[in-house]
Protein backbone atom coordinates (compact mmCIF):
# COMPACT_ATOMS: atom_id res chain seq x y z
CA UNK A 1 0.00 0.00 0.00
CA UNK A 2 2.86 2.25 0.50
CA UNK A 3 4.17 1.99 -3.39
CA UNK A 4 7.08 -0.39 -2.72
CA UNK A 5 5.64 -3.36 -4.37
CA UNK A 6 3.92 -4.01 -7.55
CA UNK A 7 0.58 -5.53 -8.42
CA UNK A 8 0.45 -8.70 -10.72
CA UNK A 9 0.11 -5.93 -13.71
CA UNK A 10 3.41 -4.39 -12.54
CA UNK A 11 1.41 -1.15 -11.54
CA UNK A 12 2.53 0.39 -8.51
CA UNK A 13 -0.08 2.26 -6.00
CA UNK A 14 -0.32 5.72 -7.35
CA UNK A 15 -0.87 3.79 -10.73
CA UNK A 16 -4.08 2.01 -9.43
CA UNK A 17 -4.97 5.55 -7.69
CA UNK A 18 -4.64 7.58 -11.31
CA UNK A 19 -6.55 4.86 -13.07
CA UNK A 20 -10.22 6.73 -14.71
CA UNK A 21 -13.62 5.71 -13.86
CA UNK A 22 -13.59 3.43 -16.87
CA UNK A 23 -11.09 1.53 -15.91
CA UNK A 24 -11.91 1.49 -12.51
CA UNK A 25 -15.22 -0.09 -13.55
CA UNK A 26 -13.71 -2.61 -15.69
CA UNK A 27 -10.32 -3.77 -14.33
CA UNK A 28 -11.80 -5.13 -11.20
CA UNK A 29 -8.44 -6.74 -10.18
CA UNK A 30 -7.09 -3.65 -8.23
CA UNK A 31 -9.98 -3.54 -5.20
CA UNK A 32 -7.69 -6.61 -3.83
CA UNK A 33 -4.50 -4.62 -3.81
CA UNK A 34 -5.99 -1.20 -2.19
CA UNK A 35 -8.50 -3.20 0.58
CA UNK A 36 -7.23 -6.32 1.55
CA UNK A 37 -8.61 -8.99 3.46
CA UNK A 38 -8.47 -12.02 5.74
CA UNK A 39 -9.83 -13.89 3.24
CA UNK A 40 -7.82 -15.70 0.66
CA UNK A 41 -9.07 -14.38 -3.06
CA UNK A 42 -10.91 -17.67 -5.45
CA UNK A 43 -9.86 -15.94 -8.84
CA UNK A 44 -6.21 -14.06 -7.66
CA UNK A 45 -4.11 -16.18 -5.90
CA UNK A 46 -1.53 -13.58 -5.87
CA UNK A 47 -3.39 -10.50 -3.82
CA UNK A 48 -2.28 -9.58 -0.03
CA UNK A 49 -3.47 -11.22 2.48
CA UNK A 50 -4.19 -9.83 6.00
CA UNK A 51 -3.00 -11.32 9.07
CA UNK A 52 -2.67 -10.85 12.36
CA UNK A 53 1.04 -9.36 12.26
CA UNK A 54 -0.08 -7.36 8.98
CA UNK A 55 -3.37 -5.61 11.45
CA UNK A 56 -0.35 -5.24 13.81
CA UNK A 57 1.92 -3.36 11.60
CA UNK A 58 -0.72 -1.65 10.12
CA UNK A 59 -2.58 -0.16 13.58
CA UNK A 60 0.97 2.11 14.33
CA UNK A 61 1.59 2.68 10.36
CA UNK A 62 0.43 6.49 9.96
CA UNK A 63 1.39 6.10 6.41
CA UNK A 64 -0.23 2.86 5.49
CA UNK A 65 -3.73 4.27 7.44
CA UNK A 66 -3.14 7.48 5.09
CA UNK A 67 -2.87 5.53 2.07
CA UNK A 68 -5.81 2.81 2.65
CA UNK A 69 -7.82 6.52 3.44
CA UNK A 70 -6.44 7.81 -0.16
CA UNK A 71 -7.64 4.47 -1.82
CA UNK A 72 -10.73 4.87 -0.10
CA UNK A 73 -11.41 8.51 -0.98
CA UNK A 74 -10.42 7.10 -5.13
CA UNK A 75 -13.58 4.21 -4.05
CA UNK A 76 -15.57 7.64 -2.86
CA UNK A 77 -15.00 9.59 -6.21
CA UNK A 78 -15.84 6.47 -8.14
CA UNK A 79 -19.16 5.64 -6.27
CA UNK A 80 -20.05 9.34 -6.38
CA UNK A 81 -20.07 9.78 -2.67
CA UNK A 82 -17.86 11.93 -0.53
CA UNK A 83 -16.75 11.85 3.29
CA UNK A 84 -17.90 15.03 5.14
CA UNK A 85 -17.44 15.13 8.41
CA UNK A 86 -17.25 11.76 9.05
CA UNK A 87 -20.12 10.63 7.03
CA UNK A 88 -20.32 9.34 3.79
CA UNK A 89 -22.78 11.02 1.89
CA UNK A 90 -23.50 11.51 -1.68
CA UNK A 91 -21.88 14.32 -3.91
CA UNK A 92 -24.36 17.51 -4.49
CA UNK A 93 -23.95 16.13 -8.32
CA UNK A 94 -24.76 12.80 -7.71
CA UNK A 95 -26.68 11.12 -10.72
CA UNK A 96 -28.67 8.11 -9.39
CA UNK A 97 -28.50 6.41 -13.35
CA UNK A 98 -25.43 6.92 -13.67
CA UNK A 99 -24.42 4.04 -11.01
CA UNK A 100 -24.70 0.36 -11.77
CA UNK A 101 -23.60 -0.10 -7.76
CA UNK A 102 -27.44 1.01 -7.36
CA UNK A 103 -28.59 -1.71 -9.27
CA UNK A 104 -29.51 -5.22 -8.22
CA UNK A 105 -26.96 -6.96 -8.36
CA UNK A 106 -23.50 -5.80 -9.33
CA UNK A 107 -19.99 -6.46 -8.79
CA UNK A 108 -19.54 -4.05 -6.91
CA UNK A 109 -21.51 -4.98 -4.24
CA UNK A 110 -18.43 -7.47 -3.42
CA UNK A 111 -16.15 -4.27 -4.12
CA UNK A 112 -18.12 -2.33 -1.07
CA UNK A 113 -17.85 -5.11 1.11
CA UNK A 114 -14.43 -5.75 0.67
CA UNK A 115 -13.97 -2.28 1.60
CA UNK A 116 -15.77 -2.15 4.57
CA UNK A 117 -13.82 -5.23 6.01
CA UNK A 118 -10.21 -3.80 4.87
CA UNK A 119 -11.13 -1.10 6.77
CA UNK A 120 -12.10 -2.58 9.80
CA UNK A 121 -9.62 -5.17 9.89
CA UNK A 122 -6.80 -2.88 9.42
CA UNK A 123 -7.89 -0.38 12.55
CA UNK A 124 -9.86 2.09 11.21
CA UNK A 125 -13.15 1.12 12.31
CA UNK A 126 -15.02 4.67 12.01
CA UNK A 127 -14.08 4.58 8.60
CA UNK A 128 -15.52 1.13 8.12
CA UNK A 129 -18.70 2.16 9.86
CA UNK A 130 -19.07 5.47 8.19
CA UNK A 131 -18.82 3.76 4.70
CA UNK A 132 -21.09 0.74 5.06
CA UNK A 133 -23.74 3.57 6.96
CA UNK A 134 -23.65 5.73 3.73
CA UNK A 135 -23.72 3.52 1.16
CA UNK A 136 -26.49 1.07 2.99
CA UNK A 137 -28.51 4.52 3.09
CA UNK A 138 -28.02 5.94 -0.47
CA UNK A 139 -28.54 2.01 -1.85
CA UNK A 140 -32.04 2.01 0.61
CA UNK A 141 -33.02 5.55 -0.63
CA UNK A 142 -31.83 5.35 -4.33
CA UNK A 143 -31.04 2.28 -5.16
CA UNK A 144 -32.80 -1.47 -6.16
CA UNK A 145 -29.54 -3.63 -4.09
CA UNK A 146 -30.61 -7.21 -3.53
CA UNK A 147 -31.36 -7.58 0.13
CA UNK A 148 -27.76 -10.28 0.41
CA UNK A 149 -25.77 -7.72 -0.80
CA UNK A 150 -26.92 -5.26 1.96
CA UNK A 151 -26.54 -7.78 4.41
CA UNK A 152 -22.69 -9.02 2.72
CA UNK A 153 -22.41 -4.99 4.13
CA UNK A 154 -24.18 -4.71 7.21
CA UNK A 155 -21.81 -8.08 8.08
CA UNK A 156 -18.85 -7.16 6.52
CA UNK A 157 -17.39 -5.10 10.03
CA UNK A 158 -17.55 -8.46 12.41
CA UNK A 159 -14.43 -9.36 13.02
Amino acid sequence: MLGHHLDHKKRNIEQIWALDDFWLQYDREYIQWLFPVDTPSKYQLHVPLVCQTTRDYFSTCKPLKKAQRRSLNVMLNFYDMQLVNGIVVPKPDFMINEHSWLNYDDYSHRCITRIIRSLTLLGQEELGLAFQKGMIEVALQHGNVKEESLNYWRNAHII
